[in-house]
């Protein structure tokens, strides 16, 4: 096993009335999973993630901002709920107004886990939420198969209920006719059944590891039952520097009996490479610091009442805002002086608008007041994909 540490906290109540999880179980699983797939030893070759069991695809609104994924499969057997939430993957209007540095292509397939099928080759990382609990014992026998023995991919991560923390949920209420937290469920492992089926797994697929945790911890009296919900990470050995025990497949065979996959919706988002060198990138910078200092002067000179040819900009101040991308002293008088500005007295001077000036594109920057206002609308409707209650 390898070990794995969660830097997010959690707040766990127990009153007379029940147990409340602070925040919700279902964000601190989103939370966490997020945390793995950011990890540093595996991070930058992490391009192509499937997401089994999709559900409504809120995990994705958070899993698409990582830069370094270009691929996402989203795969659910329900097609009817497929077809209610395929728009929500869709780029915003923010997602065009700031691109991706990187490429992103999303498909939605309506498939079952435990079917191989061509939209699976080549994955990195395989995420699974709460979902072998929903599976009967035949899809859950096959679901290793498909996914360490076809898939092959680097990471892996499963999370299902843990039973051992039922008996904090019997103190308040009754657990469901079926004996379980869901009507769907077809079983809830303890700590030891989940673990034990993990083991399983390596030692059919040895070119893996796997470490244990899980969210939603306990109250402290009963810290032995573990957390509400445990977490299953298996990583290929050789992301963790580690000789394969057997050699991949370079082109694993689909199983004959296997339904293939249907694709329903696919969609790619807008991105931007910045092919410019870092000079380049310094000047813009420079350039719309200049123009927001100047029109902050012009605006006060009109409340005043004072009109004057020229404003002086301190260097000082504009190092100051441009500290965070690297620029310096140097840096910044070497690029004011090949740009033909005048610098006297530790200041630039700054024309007023109706100057001519060489460096001055009002085209470029006109509508940037505009755009920034537009991105924090976007903002704000993208936080309600990560606020929705559980279902």
């Amino acid at each position: 096993m390898f070990s794995h540490k969660f830097i997010c906290g959690s707040l766990t109540k127990m009153t007379e009335t029940g147990i409340t999880f602070d925040p919700p179980v279902y964000e601190q699983r989103y939370c966490a999973t997020i945390q793995i797939l950011e990890d540093a030893r595996w991070k930058d070759q992490i391009k192509k993630v499937v997401e089994f069991g999709c559900a409504e695809m809120r995990f994705f609104q958070l899993m698409r901002r990582i830069e370094t994924i270009e691929h996402i499969g989203l795969v659910d057997i329900d097609k009817s709920l497929l077809m209610r939430n395929l728009t929500s993957v869709n780029p915003l209007v923010s997602d065009y107004i700031r691109s991706r540095a990187s490429p992103l292509k999303v498909q939605i397939l309506q498939g079952n886990v435990a079917d191989s099928s061509e939209e699976l080759r080549d994955t990195d990382a395989v995420i699974a939420i709460e979902l072998i609990e929903h599976v009967y014992d035949d899809v859950l026998a096959k679901i290793p198969v498909n996914i360490f023995g076809f898939m092959q991919p680097k990471l892996v991560v499963f999370s299902t209920p843990n039973s051992d923390f039922n008996v904090i949920f019997t103190r308040f209420n009754p657990l469901l006719p079926n004996g379980f937290r869901h009507e769907d469920h077809k079983f809830e492992w303890s700590r030891d059944e989940f673990k034990n089926w993990c083991l399983g797994i390596v030692e059919k697929y040895p070119n893996y590891m796997f470490s244990l945790t899980g969210v939603g911890n306990p109250p402290k009296e009963y810290e032995s039952v573990g957390p509400v919900s445990q977490i299953a990470i298996f990583v290929r050995k050789d992301m963790l520097e580690m000789q394969l025990v057997n050699p991949l497949v370079s082109k694993p065979n689909i199983d004959k009996e296997s339904i293939p996959y249907k694709l329903i919706h696919t969609v790619e988002y807008p991105f931007y490479v910045d092919t410019r060198t870092e000079k380049e990138k310094l000047w813009t910078e420079v350039q719309i610091e200049l123009q927001r200092f100047k029109r902050q002067f012009e605006s006060s000179e009109i409340e005043e009442g004072t009109y004057q040819d020229t404003c002086n900009m301190p260097i000082a101040f504009l190092l100051d805002r441009l500290e965070h991308v690297g620029a310096t002293k140097e840096r910044i008088e070497e690029l004011l002086l090949e740009n033909n500005l005048t610098v006297e007295n530790e200041c630039v001077l700054i024309v007023s608008s109706d100057q001519e000036s060489e460096w001055s594109d009002p085209y470029k920057f006109s509508d940037r007041s505009s755009q920034d206002d537009a991105l924090v609308d976007q903002e704000q409707e993208e936080e309600r994909w990560d606020q929705g209650p559980e279902s």
